[in-house]
């Protein structure tokens, strides 16, 4: 993955984080989001990260978030992100 796909990735889960947080989340939606979250960052401190575990976490998270108004951006932006990385997208099924 190029340096600039990392940036992308750490800056979205930031703002899904944020989103999540504002959203209408119970305490047990949130910390099951913040778990799909935490995987994605260990693998992007990785030396290598692994494109297919960033792309499942991703996806998942996006899934999390779509159902909520308030983080349709995040969610189109997840969905930037992976393409621009040349990761597959799956969360709309």
């Amino acid at each position: 993955m190029h340096r600039h796909n990392i940036i992308s990735i750490r800056e979205v889960i930031a703002a899904a984080r944020a989103a999540a947080k504002s959203g209408n989340f119970d305490g047990c939606d949130l910390d099951d989001i913040e778990e799909v979250m935490l995987p994605v960052e260990r693998e992007l401190d990785a030396a290598h990260p692994n494109p297919h575990t960033v792309a499942t976490y991703l996806n998942s998270l996006a899934r999390s978030l779509r159902s909520q108004p308030e983080a349709r951006a995040v969610v189109v932006r997840i969905d930037e992100v992976l393409r621009d990385a040349g990761l597959p997208t799956d969360w709309e099924h």
